[in-house]
């Protein structure tokens, strides 16, 4: 999948950035591509204009009313949003709207006897006339005290208050659904839950239930893997991997090759390596914008590893990654082709060489005719290439000429396709990466 927006993007970014792009995500890389678009918050801020959708106010705005300054959202107007959704579901991408469940802003001043002070906690004035909250639907509330965190401040959304129209609980779910439909919106890709830490689990559960039980993932801000497969299992949620965005920066940035690889195949410092199926892995997004160096290594690994990777749009188009200069055989196309062709889509993983620090390989150990499999080779070393001798286990990769589909190297001189290589009967097979970057083998012919 793809998060199609970042922290300050452009105005008007529905109709003039993101719309015109579905059909060539869709088929980036020979007829492969994204099938899910991750978009941001939709709904009308307190900031107005300012607001990249993290501090909601009135849900059902999304580009409606004339208020908090103006009447379109930072992205858009609603038609404009229900454009946009419209291109990429016609190119049969399923689009998931990120929604903010734990606080809302925005609110009139008002006496709040919960806390004995004035709270700005009255949304009487909301102009879509919906969620007309007041403070006991914030907490402390008479409902409950407090749920496992607030966020900057902001009212803290009581969901404990019910299953009635006017409370937190009801309400948002309702507005979810509402969301679903066409004529309103039309998100079909189920949700990303912003700051779950700060959400009772049964509440996440629960919304994700009510509203179609469809794929969801939560940004559960941790690098503890038994943490995320706790929250993941017990709400029915896939998680961000954090734990190897985590070990992928101290990786990546680590240019002299000081990097420890194998920690990406550890299940505690890979969410992906522990729990594949919750597992959504990523290199970078809105909020983490750390991987200032060999970003490729990142790409290589969650495009070709377990797990459901997500790709960043500045990543792709503003950092270039895409193509990287337009070589063949460089940057996230042609991986995406990798996972997509030559592993199916879900590749399952069996680790090869993880004794070096330097040097990581490991295969897709299924395949068919359409698609054999491969063997992923990283290489940390600032300078060297690195190679093993290796056996696999795929029997499609047997027997075969090995040919390098995707590869490259910051390092001058160095980005260049590794030479072909043979994979005998039994499975062995000598294969090499250039530094500090990678290479991703498969039978010759495709």
């Amino acid at each position: 999948m793809m998060q199609g927006f970042y922290w300050d993007c452009p105005e008007n970014w529905y109709a003039g950035h993101m719309q015109p792009k579905a059909a060539e995500l869709r088929n980036m890389a020979g007829g492969f591509g994204i099938t899910r678009m991750w978009f941001p918050p939709p709904s009308k801020g307190g900031s107005g204009g300012y607001s990249m959708g993290y501090d909601p106010t009135d849900y059902y705005d999304l580009g409606t009313y004339n208020q908090y300054g103006r009447v379109a959202t930072r992205f858009g107007t609603q038609a404009q949003l229900k454009a946009c959704l419209t291109a990429y579901r016609n190119q049969g991408i399923a689009c998931m709207a990120d929604v903010v469940l734990n606080h809302r802003t925005g609110g009139a001043s008002e006496w709040n006897p919960n806390t004995g002070s004035n709270t700005w906690t009255n949304f009487n004035g909301v102009l879509s006339g919906k969620c007309k909250w007041h403070y006991n639907q914030f907490h402390p509330s008479t409902f409950e005290a407090a749920d496992p965190g607030a966020f900057g401040g902001y009212p803290d959304a009581c969901h404990a208050t019910g299953n009635a129209v006017g409370q937190p609980y009801k309400d948002l779910v309702d507005w979810a659904n509402w969301m679903k439909s066409n004529s309103n919106a039309g998100f079909n890709g189920g949700w990303r839950y912003d700051y779950v830490k700060g959400v009772n689990n049964w509440y996440v559960r629960d919304h994700r239930n009510s509203t179609g039980g469809s794929f969801c993932v939560g940004e559960y801000w941790d690098a503890n893997t038994a943490t995320l497969d706790w929250w993941a299992n017990d709400t029915g949620c896939s998680a961000f991997d954090f734990a190897s965005y985590y070990t992928l920066r101290d990786i990546c940035n680590n240019g002299g090759g000081g990097g420890h690889l194998p920690n990406l195949v550890d299940p505690n410092k890979s969410y992906a390596k522990k729990n594949a199926f919750r597992a959504v892995t990523f290199c970078g997004n809105h909020d983490t914008d750390e991987i200032t160096q060999d970003k490729m290594i990142g790409y290589a690994y969650i495009l070709t590893y377990q797990g459901y990777p997500c790709i960043w749009w500045k990543d792709y188009y503003n950092y270039g990654l895409a193509t990287l200069g337009g070589q063949w055989g460089n940057g996230i196309k042609q991986l995406v082709w990798c996972r997509e062709k030559l592993a199916g889509g879900g590749p399952n993983v069996r680790n090869l060489k993880t004794d070096d620090g330097d040097l990581l390989m490991y295969e897709d150990q299924d395949g068919n005719a359409s698609s054999p499999g491969y063997v992923v080779a990283l290489n940390d070393s600032a300078s060297a290439w690195r190679g093993s001798w290796v056996n696999v286990v795929n029997p499609n990769l047997k027997n075969k000429t090995l040919k390098c589909y995707a590869w490259y190297s910051p390092v001058s001189g160095q980005n260049y396709q590794p030479a072909n290589e043979v994979c005998d009967a039994n499975g062995w097979a000598e294969l090499w990466a250039p530094p500090r970057g990678y290479a991703v083998y498969a039978p010759t012919g495709y």
